[in-house]
């Protein structure tokens, strides 16, 4: 016997909300794209430093999108670690996560992960934030 095809299984507006997010996704990506590329290089240059990034990796990051590191939220909330704390305390290490995060080539192994096992130590082979969420796991654990 045939497996079912599992597309059939989800209902229509499952699907048709899935398409919809999509599409409303990738139009913010390329909204990111438009507003930078408007931009000369001295004013890229300007809102790189002002957000501490190279105007380098503030060019990659537009074609990724505003929430391309959304995994790393759900990561530090499986680690039970504060991001709000984090980014007010240390916001250069939470620029670098989230750069780091963006970056990922292991994203949907992650989402994967968090959704399935969430404590399943697994995520430490591809992660590329593991030693610094290890240090602020060890800093939060010293605090209290």
């Amino acid at each position: 016997m045939l497996a079912s095809n599992p597309a059939k299984a989800l209902p229509a507006k499952s699907l048709v909300t899935a398409f919809r997010d999509w599409l409303h996704h990738r139009r913010l990506i390329s909204q990111c794209r438009q507003r930078l590329e408007a931009c000369d290089q001295n004013e890229i240059a300007r809102i790189a430093h002002d957000v501490g990034l190279s105007a380098q990796d503030l060019r990659r990051l537009s074609h990724l999108g505003p929430d391309a590191a959304e995994l790393l939220f759900e990561r530090l909330y499986a680690l039970h670690l504060d991001a709000d704390a984090i980014a007010k305390s240390e916001p250069g290490t939470m620029r670098d996560l989230q750069r780091l995060c963006s970056n990922c080539v292991a994203k949907g192994r992650c989402q994967r992960d968090l959704l399935l096992r969430p404590d399943d130590p697994n995520w430490r082979q591809y992660c590329p934030n593991v030693d610094t969420l290890d240090l602020l796991r060890s800093e939060s654990a010293d605090i209290r």
